[in-house]
């Protein structure tokens, strides 16, 4: 097939969408496909010389505004490219198929509210972020992406993610296909599993036996770190004598504030504050189980790479990811963030050396099964429905469609 990907700039050394836009333009030609790169900058080897990048100008005074203008810009090269399938991501609308791997907006405002109490202050900030031009500019694209007149194809990345289309933005359920994200496990490998988890244990002073909690995030609010500590006090509460659950805190959050939370709760003996860690590979053979209470997730990549490397999972039924464990199996799926006590009670449930360790054996199966090459099978399947729906339409004129009609390209695979 010849496919076109949009995406504003690609450089996976800025995150996981980026890099995710990248792999998945090298695994596409991998497979024989032809790939156009509709982009406003892309990094040098970011993706492989086979992918035909076409620049689109993304000129303006801010952000904003030139999020805008790539979003015009590239509706407009769309419009007059041949291709088989069109393919997009965040901030633009023109494709026959959509992936918002982050959500959509008003899913991820109404979840980040609920980080405060219920009251003033949780309105207060609804109400700040409402009143955001940006709330406006992304509602009004998301508005774009989702209009029915355009037929586009939804990829969510969980049932979570399926759910607010259809209530937000009623996008009918047979134009959703839910293909959970995906990991690349052999990028976790390290040569000396053994080794690497004494290093990162002499790092934080603990010896082999103690165990060992990972929290990997970089908005540690929106994660849930907050009820995640009080979860550890409410649990030391509970039962002082219980055997201790030390926490290893990992990513590029703000550490003061949590310095003086840690202080505040007694908690400085069990959680330890690391801050971003340029390979992430240690911490996760490091540690013996990994936790992460999240607000809002609508897939969260770092529980699959959790998985594939043994780890035992603790995370939310609002984070997507949680929805391909089996409680007491792989982990625990807690209701909401702020629900202490069950928290408390799955990180209780790790203390069970035994039953952790069958956790941990099945949890490798499971992450390893979250593997790029299946999540490419059914998202190629899903680009060649909706080519042979663009070719079906050129033969019967009136159908509408996402991009303008135009001739099948003679390079599909």
């Amino acid at each position: 097939m010849h496919l076109a990907i949009t995406y504003q700039r690609v450089d996976p050394s800025k995150g996981g969408a980026e890099t995710y836009v990248a792999d998945l333009c090298r695994r596409l030609v991998e497979r024989g496909h032809r790939v156009d790169l509709y982009t406003a900058s892309c990094a040098e080897g970011a993706v492989p010389p086979e992918v035909r990048i076409v620049p689109v100008p993304a000129t303006g005074p801010t952000r904003w505004a030139r999020m805008l203008r790539f979003g015009k810009n590239s509706e407009a090269a769309l419009q007059r490219a041949t291709f088989d399938c069109s393919v997009g991501f965040i901030n633009t609308w023109h494709h026959d198929v959509i992936i918002p791997q982050g959500g959509i907006h008003p899913a991820s405002l109404d979840h980040n509210s609920r980080r405060f109490p219920e009251g003033w202050r949780r309105s207060l900030y609804r109400l700040s972020k409402r009143a955001n031009p940006k709330d406006w500019l992304y509602r009004s694209i998301e508005r774009r992406q989702y209009d029915p007149r355009r037929g586009a194809r939804v990829v969510a990345v969980s049932r979570f993610v399926q759910g607010h289309l259809e209530r937000q933005y009623r996008v009918p359920a047979d134009r959703i296909r839910v293909i959970p994200n995906a990991i690349d496990a052999a990028r976790l490998r390290v040569d000396d599993p053994a080794s690497a988890r004494r290093a990162f244990r002499s790092r934080l002073g603990l010896p082999d036996d103690a165990l060992v909690a990972l929290f990997v995030a970089h908005n540690f609010r929106l994660k849930g770190l907050d009820p995640l500590l009080s979860a550890l006090r409410l649990r030391r509460d509970r039962h002082p004598s219980a055997r201790p659950v030390h926490l290893a805190v990992c990513g590029g959050g703000k550490l003061a504030p949590y310095r003086r939370k840690v202080e505040a709760l007694g908690l400085g003996d069990a959680v330890h504050l690391i801050g971003f860690a340029s390979d992430i590979r240690e911490p996760f053979h490091g540690a013996d189980a990994f936790v992460l209470p999240s607000y809002y997730d609508p897939c969260s990549l770092v529980v699959f790479e959790a998985l594939a490397c043994g780890l035992p999972v603790i995370t939310t039924a609002t984070n997507g990811a949680g929805e391909v464990i089996t409680p007491g199996v792989e982990g625990f799926v807690v209701p909401r963030a702020d629900d202490l006590t069950a928290l408390a009670d799955a990180l209780d449930a790790l203390c069970d050396d035994t039953h952790r360790r069958a956790m941990s054996r099945a949890a490798v199966e499971l992450g390893r099964a979250q593997s790029f090459d299946v999540h490419l099978d059914r998202l190629i399947a899903l680009f060649e429905e909706v080519a042979a729906e663009r070719a079906a339409s050129r033969r019967s004129p009136g159908t509408l469609t996402t991009a303008r009609p135009q001739p099948r390209s003679t390079a599909a695979a």
